[in-house]
């Protein structure tokens, strides 16, 4: 082979300007990242911020919402031939390509709406993780304030003195063994709380995590209306996906007729340069352009779903929170009423007799109520910032490929 091809395929490798570089991912690689990660106290606030920039989920459809705005640039073929028998070489380039037309010109589109897309995909994760965060918050204060009535009480001591029946005493030990379950329960809620917490900041287990008290009004609830639920996330990364599908369609009726390129033919050997010209005919593409309408039509389908989920989503969450509403206003009624109750047979086994029964049923009682309301109140919690949700709250800006996230180091 002379050097002329050499130097063609020489000059053909400058095109390319991305390098490889390798970078190993092992899940011990990636635990030690983890595990290098410290903790802290936290207001919601910087809890949502720590979220937003270290939550792996949000760091991958990030770095999507890249790589999508990157593959917007979309590629120029120019076919270069050495001809070795005439000692020439042909340039042939499509002009309509060229102006961004034609089937170029669709696959630009679709690379623009594929950014769309991944910035709607990472908008919804960030709305998702964004409740995430207020709702273990809300959970983290509820916890603190609920409270287990202590029963301490020797029960042996009023056997052996006879002032307790047999089945009073057994219904005393139950309620004790009830607030040492829901002293449990409670750890376990605590732990748990604080195990959510990290997942969404992305900290290890055993990072220190202390949470700073929410304000009541911080979770600012919509209003409620049908064009709340329209401006919803979710609903406009269908949207997104239907623009896709659209393009993707457009692109595909686009390469169904011919192309032609032109350039010149240069001889290496002196001879005068020549015009060339090659026609690209392609055969058997409606099926494609068949298959990409039916999925526009499947991504229509797809956003309507997607609508009448929102509005159940919404019309749900607004009944379950006016029914944990309610209950855990009545939940809270029976407590302070059997609280009453316990510390008046509580003060009264001091001083009377034949009192123990009385304070036993009234332990089991709180003990009861205790529980539900723990229940309740979570309920509740829950309930208010899915709600919101519903509502589409909280509204972030959604990225646009002028403002794309920049790499974190």
């Amino acid at each position: 082979m002379s050097a002329r091809p050499l130097f063609l395929l020489f000059l053909s490798g400058l095109a390319s300007c991305v390098s490889y570089e390798r970078n190993d991912a092992t899940p011990q690689s990636i635990a030690a990242i983890i595990d290098a990660r410290v903790g802290g106290t936290f207001s919601v606030d910087q809890a949502i911020d720590v979220a937003l920039r270290q939550n792996p989920r949000l760091q991958a459809l990030t770095a999507r919402l890249r790589a999508a705005d990157a593959a917007t640039t979309v590629p120029l073929p120019v076919r270069a031939n050495w001809l070795g028998r005439n000692e020439s070489v042909e340039a042939l380039i499509d002009p309509i390509a060229l102006l961004g037309l034609g089937p170029r010109g669709a696959a630009i589109d679709r690379a623009e709406s594929r950014v769309l897309e991944a910035a709607a995909q990472l908008v919804v994760q960030r709305w998702h993780t964004i409740a995430g965060v207020v709702t273990e918050f809300h959970i983290h204060k509820a916890l603190q304030e609920l409270q287990v009535i202590d029963l301490d009480l020797d029960v042996e001591s009023f056997e052996r003195a006879g002032l307790a029946s047999p089945v009073a005493a057994m219904q005393l030990r139950a309620a004790q063994a009830r607030s040492h379950s829901e002293q449990v329960e409670l750890t376990r809620e605590r732990s748990d709380n604080l195990t959510r917490l990290r997942e969404l900041l992305g900290l290890p287990d055993h990072a220190q995590l202390t949470i700073t008290a929410i304000v009541d009004d911080w979770l600012q609830q919509p209003e409620g209306t049908a064009s709340e639920i329209v401006t919803r996330p979710d609903l406009s990364l269908a949207a997104a996906r239907f623009e896709v599908a659209d393009a993707e369609l457009y692109q595909a009726v686009t390469e169904q007729y011919p192309s032609l390129k032109l350039g010149p033919n240069i001889s290496l050997i002196g001879n005068p340069m020549r015009a060339m010209a090659m026609l690209q005919i392609p055969i058997g593409m409606q099926g494609l352009a068949e298959a990409a309408r039916e999925r526009r039509e499947a991504t229509r389908s797809e956003l309507e779903s997607a609508f009448l989920h929102a509005r159940r989503e919404a019309s749900l969450s607004q009944q379950q929170l006016i029914a944990t509403q309610a209950v855990a206003a009545a939940t809270a009624a029976g407590l302070r009423s059997s609280t009453a109750a316990f510390d008046a047979a509580r003060a009264s086994i001091e001083v009377e007799v034949d009192a123990f029964a009385k304070f036993a049923n009234a332990a089991t009682k709180v003990m009861r109520n205790t529980m539900e309301h723990r229940r309740a109140v979570l309920a509740r919690v829950r309930a208010e910032v899915q709600r919101a949700s519903a509502y589409g709250w909280p509204r972030g800006q959604q990225p646009t490929p002028t403002k794309i996230p920049e790499q974190q180091s």
